[in-house]
């Protein structure tokens, strides 16, 4: 077959389950940040600050690796910034929705750590927990989030822009306008590839769990955590007041040109959500603090006519309950410590599965280990459709060994047909 044949066939396995069908087979959904630089011979530094190396690994790694999907995710959480520039500046919001290390050198942002400028040439990079806002900037945060984002927060995240309009800073904002400009053909270039080689990428919009955004970027997670029984009410009220901010921000990202669906061949647009708090609050706070303002946004996403791709990040075990209060089968879910079965045994089809093997596996096992992972798990939970995150806990790492990569293929192959 020729891409264009390949194409249809890897977009029609990924719509169906979408769409709540059983396709041909379980399609495969890889995501990576350092595996592909790693294969290709290249240092994180070289992928990371170099947008054509970057682009050359992935396509060695999309040639020798059958996915059906490939994401090449070389940012670190950004949504601060992202709404930061929504209101003021859209051009820029979609754009800085991830921290990039070209970025970072403009910016000299205060959360994140890149390799060959702070860290070793070939170290992964690190988002950092920092308190920008106090205790007691609740209600002016409250009182206007966006507001406050861009006349406090910017400032403190950023040292280049710690004196806004003056010379340094705007040189700075322009120097950060055209970098996002670079790094935005560079990765339509990057997908452009991947879809003649037959790897389709679907339209992807933004949003965030309200109260995540406190914790990763205003008051860090000891302290929002803290803050819950000290400030119990401003907790809430200030994630309530991202509901909207967040709500536009996946209209804003998710607004994708006819001519752009037509090119890639769908109309399904998936949301973005990544979480980080779930795992850290006991039933009763998440219901409480975690949960209203996040179903909200849900709710308001899904009504938009997007799919809400969610990273249940860490153990959900003790959540799950709460997604039965979604509309079924319009929520994405992947889940990164809970086992798959247990997700079937509370939820059936509520939402749509997505699951693999952890990095532990594809780093310490061997082939023969990963092919009997996956029987049994294609086994137990592929009835009614599933899609395979090689790598679950946060995409295939950079140390994961090739073969166990391939074994994996393989196993979805033999063990996922249906």
């Amino acid at each position: 077959m020729d891409g264009t044949q390949i194409y249809h066939e890897k977009l029609s396995r990924l719509e169906n389950v979408i769409y709540g069908k059983e396709p041909d087979r379980v399609p495969i959904t890889a995501m990576m940040s350092l595996f592909h630089a790693r294969y290709a011979g290249y240092t994180a530094k070289d992928i990371y600050f170099d947008y054509t190396k970057n682009h050359d690994a992935a396509i060695k790694t999309a040639k020798d690796f059958d996915f059906d999907s490939l994401l090449i995710l070389n940012g670190l959480e950004g949504t601060n910034m992202s709404l930061t520039f929504m209101k003021n500046a859209p051009e820029l919001a979609s754009g800085a929705r991830f921290m990039l290390a070209t970025y970072h050198a403009i910016l000299n942002d205060a959360y994140t750590k890149w390799p060959g400028s702070e860290l070793d040439d070939n170290a992964h990079p690190q988002f950092l927990g920092k308190e920008i806002m106090k205790q007691d900037e609740y209600d002016q945060f409250i009182a206007d989030p966006a507001d406050f984002l861009n006349r406090v927060a910017l400032p403190r995240t950023c040292s280049a822009l710690r004196d806004p309009g003056s010379p340094e800073a705007n040189a700075a904002m322009l120097k950060f306008g055209a970098e996002i400009g670079k790094a935005g053909a560079a990765q339509g270039a990057l997908i452009g590839e991947l879809g003649k080689m037959g790897i389709p990428t679907f339209p992807t919009a933004w949003s965030y769990a309200p109260l995540d955004v406190m914790s990763d970027f205003l008051r860090d997670i000891k302290n929002i955590v803290l803050d819950m029984y000290r400030k119990p009410d401003y907790v809430k009220k200030s994630a309530d007041a991202l509901v909207p901010l967040l709500t536009e921000s996946a209209k804003l990202t998710g607004n994708v040109p006819p001519e752009v669906k037509k090119a890639l061949g769908t109309n399904i647009v998936e949301c973005f959500f990544p979480l980080h708090l779930n795992e850290y609050l006991n039933p009763k706070m998440y219901d409480e603090f975690y949960w209203p303002s996040l179903k909200a946004v849900l709710l308001e996403v899904i009504k938009m006519g997007q799919t809400p791709y969610i990273l249940f990040e860490g153990r959900h075990d003790a959540h799950l309950e709460t997604l039965l209060e979604l509309p079924k089968g319009k929520v994405v879910g992947v889940f990164d410590k809970t086992d798959p079965r247990k997700v079937r045994e509370v939820l059936d089809d509520q939402i749509i599965l997505v699951s693999g093997p952890p990095n532990s596996l594809l780093i310490g096992s061997n082939p023969q280990k990963i092919d009997d992972y996956m029987k049994s798990m294609l086994g137990d939970c592929k009835s009614g459709g599933m899609m395979i995150y090689p790598g679950v806990d946060g995409g295939i790492s950079g140390d994961a060994r090739p073969e166990n990569v391939q074994a994996l293929i393989q196993a979805v192959k033999k063990y996922g047909e249906y």
